[in-house]
């Protein structure tokens, strides 16, 4: 199945502005999505910080080499495939993906 994708844009009109912490995203994402769940994210401003099997089992991420390096992988790919992901929640004002799906984050070692 290909990845969905969705983005969520929040205009500010005050001097008022909406949260960017993870984990309101991730509720805000999981509620309106309901029953999926966070599978995985991708956040464009703490250096590229993610959900990543390879970095818990110790060894050397794919996902942040340069897309011209041989051993690179799209992180989008590796979250359908791996972690079943099938939807994409962009949140633009925070530069974050969430990415959920109907399993949870266990992934067979």
């Amino acid at each position: 199945m290909t990845m969905q994708r969705v983005a969520i844009n929040i205009a500010t009109i005050d001097d008022v502005w909406a949260t960017q912490a993870m984990a309101d995203l991730r509720n805000v994402a999981e509620n309106l999505y309901h029953p999926l769940r966070e599978v995985g994210f991708w956040d464009e401003t703490a250096d590229q910080l993610h959900l990543c099997r390879l970095l818990s089992l110790g060894k050397e991420c794919p996902h942040v080499l340069d897309e011209a390096d041989p051993g690179w992988v799209s992180y989008v790919e590796t979250v359908e495939q791996e972690m079943n992901g099938t939807l994409e929640i962009y949140f633009p004002h925070a530069e974050v993906y969430i990415y959920l799906g109907a399993s949870n984050r266990q992934w067979g070692v």
